[in-house]
């Protein structure tokens, strides 16, 4: 066996420049695929030309690009089964703030399960599922992650001010009752709030046990990563702070132990996150030993746009009241629902259980931990895709998510996965081991998913090892 090459991460041989200089030399393209794994293989990136059924063996091969930087395939964030209505809302606040529309669609997300709150649920046995997910949005400061943030949580925010006057008035009524009646037995009135920002676990801790979903709005998520145990006196408080995050995300329910109140019990918590980084800080943010092992950066999913177009002031969009308001009515109508058990029809169950299975698979074969801990954990965030995206349909009342919606989800979660591990976690995985080297097995899997590769040969000569070591990596490849 040909002893295999190391390449250190993030130094990649100059390879396309010598490979498309070899195809003058190569008279015959050489392949060892079967003409039918060729056409798997090519339909893992994005298509460059229409295949036609007239077209001989050697025409199609003629028309396959070569290796080069622009077959790469661009993770895309689709919108088309969202309702008209929040489509129309997306594109134009996008516009409006010139920003890419990926940050609007996945705060759109967030806002709808939140407002829905616990009263919408998903019973998949044996596991219950809220429309409760951690996201992040990655970017530059001039991609202007920011506005679009406030914009779409506007409306959560005048839910909050309008329960606050309530509570008010609810406060107000109890103290002068009390006063008539020192035995008035009645229940002390609540702030339901559902934003939350910069506060306390034990604040937080309040809002989870009144049995409401609550979310933490941050402008810089490092922010919220930093002050992790700054408000404990203990020592390990930091890493108390983040266990408990992570249980909340698995609904997994806690006591709330205090010396001078009664304990509270917090049965199945719900709580989103999500908050803006930019990319420069993200390896400080994500990237310690603790985040990167412990399960904390693969609940979250990642939104990290492709660059787009900039377009000037003067040819954007406003955001006129009217925009406001379809947007507003369509999260008020969420936050006044009835309670609502979703499930699976019979298609989108089957649809979720062959694309779970297959995602056990391929988490319990991959090499990389961390890349399986990905994988493994997009089981439940389809799940609560589904759910949020079922909100903003226009089948947002109906109890069953269907086939298509469930279709929605896993393309929505095929964006996530491919963000994580492609875009994100390069960024990351140096922090921890340093020296961090990537074999020519997993660059030749990275090439085979993002290039269409013309010769092998030239390929195998410019990695240093064998045709035939290319093929035993692309067979394990393909079985996976």
């Amino acid at each position: 066996m040909t002893k295999e090459k190391i390449v250190k991460h993030g130094i990649l041989p100059d390879f396309l420049s010598l490979i498309n200089a070899e195809e003058k030399q190569v008279d015959q393209v050489i392949t060892d695929l079967p003409s039918s794994e060729l056409s798997s293989s090519r339909s893992q990136s994005l298509p460059i030309v229409a295949e036609s059924q007239d077209l001989t063996a050697s025409d199609e091969l003629k028309n396959i690009p070569h290796l080069n930087a622009d077959t790469f395939s661009v993770p895309v964030l689709p919108l088309d089964r969202l309702s008209d209505a929040v489509q129309d809302y997306i594109r134009t606040t996008a516009n409006s703030y010139g920003c890419p529309v990926e940050y609007v669609a996945a705060c759109c997300l967030v806002t709808a399960g939140v407002a829905a709150g616990k009263k919408v649920r998903l019973d998949t046995n044996p596991y219950i599922n809220y429309a409760s997910d951690y996201v992040c949005l990655v970017g530059k400061p001039s991609r202007n992650k920011t506005g679009p943030l406030n914009e779409v949580t506007r409306p959560l925010r005048e839910q909050d001010k309008a329960n606050y006057v309530k509570y008010l008035d609810d406060k107000t009524a109890f103290e002068q009752q009390k006063k008539v009646d020192k035995d008035y037995g009645g229940n002390k009135p609540v702030f339901h709030q559902r934003i939350v920002g910069d506060s306390s676990p034990e604040a937080r801790n309040d809002l989870l046990a009144q049995d409401d979903m609550i979310v933490i709005v941050a402008d810089e998520l490092k922010t919220f990563t930093d002050s992790f145990g700054r408000y404990s006196k203990g020592g390990n408080g930091a890493s108390a702070e983040v266990s408990q995050v992570l249980s909340v995300w698995s609904h997994v329910g806690f006591a709330v132990n205090r010396k001078t109140e009664e304990t509270q019990m917090v049965d199945n918590p719900a709580m989103s996150i999500i908050g803006g980084i930019q990319p420069a800080l993200l390896a400080r943010t994500f990237g310690t030993e603790g985040h990167m092992e412990n399960g904390f950066n693969h609940r979250f999913i990642f939104v990290y746009p492709d660059v787009t177009p900039f377009v000037k002031r003067c040819k954007r969009k406003s955001m006129t009241q009217e925009t406001r308001d379809i947007w507003r009515n369509i999260i008020n109508r969420l936050f006044a629902m009835d309670p609502m058990t979703l499930q699976l029809s019979f298609e989108a169950a089957n649809i979720y259980s062959e694309f779970a299975d297959d995602n056990d698979v391929k988490a319990d074969a991959v090499e990389d931990d961390y890349v399986g801990g990905v994988i493994q954990k997009m089981n439940v965030h389809v799940l609560r895709l589904a759910i949020m995206a079922h909100l903003l349909t226009d089948q947002w009342c109906g109890p069953l998510i269907t086939g298509d919606t469930m279709r929605y989800a896993l393309r929505l979660a095929d964006y996530f996965t491919r963000i994580h591990i492609e875009r994100i976690y390069p960024l990351l995985r140096n922090t921890v081991s340093g020296q961090r080297h990537v074999t020519n097995a997993e660059l030749i899997q990275t090439i085979f998913r993002q290039f269409k590769v013309k010769s092998q040969n030239a390929l195998a000569e410019v990695l240093g090892v064998s045709q035939q070591y290319i093929n035993k990596v692309m067979k394990i490849q393909r079985e996976l």
